[in-house]
């Protein structure tokens, strides 16, 4: 007989519940392996199941705690949660160091009503932030690293949340990358609707502007569907514009946007985006996401299609605390660009989408085991190619289909790295690794090969207060 626990984890509170950063998100995906499939709007409520004696139920009470909300009474409630981290690294070049502290608090003054905040203090010697910290805002200015990562008020009623504020967002089943919202980028300020239409189906959808500057705005929405039980199928569009304000056809995220884009607009940057995970057997979850940012379905000019895919395979045996990945995605060129440059598909000058970016391809196998106790292991190799493609050559109108898939000269990247966590306490957690890569064409240049070796040691202390 087996024994069920639920993990409770709500991207939408964010402030109680794993980050998007939290490596401990690896084991929540290869749970779809053996357990209940993930919504495609990273995460949703999640079942794991596993055997009495099973080597990782130290490994599930810890996300439990991790990612648990305050228990609901009839009184304010209030917690907040301290995170001191501080981290050193070693490379071929110097030694770097960096710290810093994040204060998050999330408060329900209501039964119906959460309210949710970070704010990440950091410094470093090379200019980043520990790794913990990433992947929010990062100023222009030297020495500014006061960041709102994310605060926000939530809404709840029946089947229907609503969200008001900057909000951290991830879809699609990527172990490694992402391809239409990819969580790389910045949390966006936006309203964000998920209305839960039962066990099969749910919508999400957003509006949130990119550049106050500029006018520039992105909505967002998916229809997420669980035909059976052991198959999700996610169904994404989003668009990506510039005006005075914000678009009311956009902002309605009940309608779909391509016919109005298409029809009654001029130049905005439209996306759709597929994205699937099959649980053939237990153990084993397939999964895939197909992005089409142009297609040439009446091509008079020879003009390239702009498309994006990724496909991997996820095994896990929660027994023994042992899971691998094998994961590959290709990115032709020109995707995320425009012909306008405010229309680049980039937030805080990064990819909304897949960091790896246009004119690309990569293969990522990793091994991961959890069988001892306070211990997390991770054995990572990737291979990459770039072109010479890139995000800033926007959508040249002379440009024409044919060539080599990367372009020109390509950059070619192998890497190996192994990570390991160790968590003694609840309060503290301990993180290092080490890693080589080999690089050959360094940017694009012929016969410029590059090397790097590393080695880091991060420490995290966390304290709560309820």
């Amino acid at each position: 007989m087996k024994a069920v626990i639920t993990i409770l984890v709500f991207a939408s509170l964010a402030g109680a519940s794993l980050t998007l950063e939290n490596p401990l998100n690896l084991w929540l995906y290869h749970s779809e392996a053996t357990g209940d499939l993930l919504s495609g709007e990273f995460l949703d409520q999640h079942t794991v199941s596993f055997e009495p004696g099973s080597r990782t139920m130290w490994l599930w009470q810890l996300i439990q705690d991790e990612s648990a909300t305050p228990s609901t009474s009839d009184e304010t409630i209030f917690a907040s949660r301290t995170t001191i981290a501080s981290a050193i690294e070693q490379n071929s070049d110097d030694m770097i160091s960096s710290g810093g502290v994040q204060f998050e608090i999330f408060s329900r003054p209501l039964n119906w009503l959460t309210i949710s905040e970070r704010t990440s203090l950091w410094t470093g010697s090379d200019g980043n932030p520990p790794s913990a910290f990433s992947a929010f805002h990062y100023g222009l200015e030297h020495g500014r690293h006061l960041y709102v990562d994310w605060g926000f008020v939530q809404a709840e009623t029946g089947p229907l949340q609503v969200a008001l504020g900057r909000i951290p967002v991830r879809w699609g089943p990527g172990r490694f990358t992402q391809l239409l919202v990819s969580g790389e980028a910045p949390s966006m300020d936006m309203i964000k609707i998920d209305l839960d239409l039962g066990d099969k189906v749910n919508f999400t959808g957003f509006t949130a502007t990119i550049s106050s500057d500029s006018s520039t705005w992105l909505s967002a929405h998916r229809l997420d569907i669980k035909p059976y039980e052991k198959l999700r199928i996610g169904l994404s569009e989003s668009i990506l514009y510039t005006a005075g304000g914000i678009d009311l056809a956009y902002a309605n995220v009940f309608i779909p946007w391509y016919p109005v884009q298409w029809n009654e607009r001029v130049d905005d940057n439209a996306f759709m985006c597929v994205d699937a995970t099959w649980q053939p057997q237990s153990g084993i979850a397939l999964y895939s996401e197909f992005l089409i940012d142009d297609i040439q379905y009446e091509n008079v000019n020879d003009v390239p299609n702009k498309l994006g895919y990724t496909f991997g395979i996820d095994y896990f045996h929660p027994q023994e605390g042992f899971g691998a990945v094998v994961e590959y995605t290709a990115i032709q060129r020109y995707v995320y660009s425009q012909r306008k440059i405010n229309n680049f598909y980039m937030h805080d000058s990064r990819i909304i989408g897949s960091q790896l970016g246009p004119d690309s391809d990569r293969i990522t196998g990793a091994l991961s085991y959890a069988g001892f106790r306070g211990i997390t292991a991770q054995l990572k190799g990737s291979y990459t190619r770039h072109g010479e493609g890139n995000v800033y050559e926007g959508w040249p109108d002379s440009v024409q289909a044919g060539g080599a898939f990367p372009s020109g000269t390509v950059e070619n990247s192998s890497e190996v790295s192994l990570d390991l966590g160790w968590y003694p306490r609840n309060w503290l957690e301990v993180r290092t690794e080490g890693g080589i890569s080999f690089t050959e064409n360094a940017d694009n240049m012929i016969n410029v090969e590059t090397d790097d070796s590393w080695i880091s040691l991060e420490l995290l202390v966390h304290t709560k207060l309820k």
